[in-house]
């Protein structure tokens, strides 16, 4: 029985992790996949212009996700994956929202659209750079992204099992 339940926790806390690389390696791609699709439709200096507005945003996300680990770390609190995922997401809403507001706001269509595209971009950008930032610490085992609570527990269990 504890044979079973000290199973059950290491694939809970594997796939939690596993979860966790993979939608942020899903970010990461899709912000590639921004620049070639804006590159094919437009030029290459547009492309430029709008990987610049994702460096702008990446640096940013990389910022607050680091300020949130570390307040996570000293209110030592158990730090959820969630919380971050929700995070990005919010992001996400919140730059999709802005594009669309600035692209019908705006009475020339044309520059309306670049607005759109922009702001996409700045919003692509941070959920690029939080997800990039949160694999750096993730592959480097930072004391920042890991769950506490979780390992503490696997840690003890096995312990006892031992003894």
């Amino acid at each position: 029985m504890a044979s079973e339940e000290k199973q059950e926790k290491a694939k809970a806390l594997f796939e939690s992790r596993f979860m966790s690389i993979i939608l942020m390696l899903t970010l990461v791609v899709m912000g590639a996949l921004f620049i070639v699709i804006i590159w094919i439709l437009f030029s290459q200096e547009i492309a430029l212009n709008v990987l610049m507005y994702i460096g702008i945003g990446a640096g940013s996300g990389a910022i607050l996700t680091i300020f949130s680990l570390f307040i996570f770390l000293k209110l030592e609190k158990n730090f959820d994956r969630n919380i971050l995922f929700l995070f990005t997401m919010g992001v996400l809403a919140i730059s999709l929202i802005l594009s669309l507001i600035l692209k019908y706001s705006v009475s020339d269509p044309t520059q309306g659209n670049w607005l759109f595209i922009y702001t996409s971009s700045v919003g692509l950008g941070i959920t690029t750079g939080i997800a990039i930032s949160y694999l750096l610490l993730a592959m480097f085992k930072s004391k920042l992204v890991e769950n506490r609570k979780i390992e503490k527990d696997f840690e003890e269990n096995t312990n006892e099992n031992e003894e």
